[in-house]
């Protein structure tokens, strides 16, 4: 069998951690996607299952930004180069085959179907999907699976050879006030301790979570995997797995057991039928692409944002209630907050007829557009108004 890819430097280190927290951002879209395609008051339990591991996925982009920022390194949307690999973009861009991830498979945005579940559950398995880890294809310089990748960044962390004790200093750090939604803590990174620890937060919740896990009980849960409702928020591929099923796990059962207890029903049918549409896609131009674009400017804000809070920069925000200004509100919250309003508009566009393909609606693109050129086009476009020219 390929040994597994080592990461054997301090500077790949760093591009790893870079490259981790894109990893994490990279599934939001795609459970974000299933979310929105909901209808209003459908599919309850399902929603509250999607949105608890999107906040999760939250913390853990936030775990691995700590970490990073405490090795000396601030998070960026900008390519790094990891492996001797060049302009390896921590930012997703869909339909998406991870550069990183090879057992993974394609990242698609689709609405709440059969497929989307099953995409999911193969998301957060420990060999995704996979009979053993030697099944799947091994990539120059990737790893096969996501807990391959995070096995290798918390043994590179371990190492003092490669990132020595003087490296450690707790700046930048997202606190855990600045969190809140699903269950978990963020951890603050000040040392070699922390920061493994938080690296084992991420495995244990989700992605990167050992095969050996599935021979344990599936609803394992520790006091802070209780939020204050009850709610009981075991790992990933366990809530996911009873969605696929249409059945809660029994308390006794193990996580690669079948679920056989109380129903979980999904009503595929109460589900917008959203289709993705690439940019520059059958209708470019018109207004739904005004539309599409929009949104997708709205979201390339969002993320970066969420990367001014990683990297500990103030941003000035406007009340638009009253018109107050609050220079040093934290970005982290305002980000989350802008993250809720996205779905609004997301919702319209998945109630927009598709010009192109009748019986289907528009949706999201989740297109991030880094700023400058392509950038500066999408807000002319945006605060001229539309139209059909670009």
């Amino acid at each position: 069998m390929t040994e597994p890819t080592r990461i054997s430097t301090l500077k790949d280190l760093r591009a790893a951690l870079q490259l981790a927290v894109g990893l994490e951002l990279s599934t939001v879209p795609v459970y974000l996607t299933a979310l929105y395609s909901i209808e209003d008051g459908a599919n309850t339990d399902a929603a509250q299952t999607i949105r608890s591991v999107v906040m999760e996925e939250m913390l853990h982009m936030t775990l691995a930004a700590n970490v990073l920022n405490a090795i000396g390194e601030v998070p960026s949307p900008e390519p790094v180069e990891f492996q001797g690999r060049a302009h390896l973009s921590p930012i997703p861009a869909f339909p998406l085959d991870s550069p990183l991830i090879s057992g993974i498979g394609t990242l698609e945005l689709l609405p709440l179907t059969p497929a989307a579940v099953d995409s999911f559950v193969r998301i957060e398995h420990p060999l995704h999907g996979a009979a053993t880890l030697a099944g799947i294809p091994a990539s120059p310089g990737g790893f096969r699976t996501i807990g391959e990748f995070y096995d290798a960044v918390d043994t590179a962390l371990g190492d003092p050879a490669i990132c020595p004790d003087a490296v450690f200093r707790p700046v930048r750090q997202i606190p855990d006030s600045d969190y809140y939604g699903g269950a978990g803590h963020v951890i603050e990174v000040a040392d070699r301790a922390s920061a493994r620890a938080a690296v084992l937060k991420i495995v244990d919740q989700g992605e990167g979570l050992p095969e050996e896990y599935l021979h344990r009980p599936a609803k394992t849960v520790t006091d802070e995997d209780r939020l204050g409702s009850g709610w009981q928020m075991y790992s990933h591929y366990a809530r996911f797995r009873e969605l696929q099923t249409g059945r809660r796990f029994r308390t006794h059962q193990l996580a690669d057991e079948t679920p056989e207890g109380s129903m979980l029903l999904v009503d595929y049918s109460a589900v917008r039928p959203a289709l993705f549409t690439p940019r520059n896609g059958d209708w470019a131009g018109g207004p739904e692409d005004f539309a599409m674009d929009a949104f997708d400017l709205a979201y390339s804000r969002l993320v970066d944002d969420i990367y001014r809070a990683f990297a500990g920069e103030p941003t000035e925000v406007v009340d638009p209630l009253d018109g107050h200004t609050e220079p040093d509100r934290p970005t982290l919250r305002l980000a989350v907050h802008a993250m809720y309003a996205l779905r609004n508009a997301a919702v319209a566009l998945m109630r927009t007829p598709n010009p192109a393909k009748p019986g289907h609606t528009l949706c999201p693109r989740f297109s991030y557009v880094a700023p400058g050129g392509d950038r500066d086009k999408l807000v002319q476009r945006a605060e001229g108004g539309g139209g059909r020219g670009r």
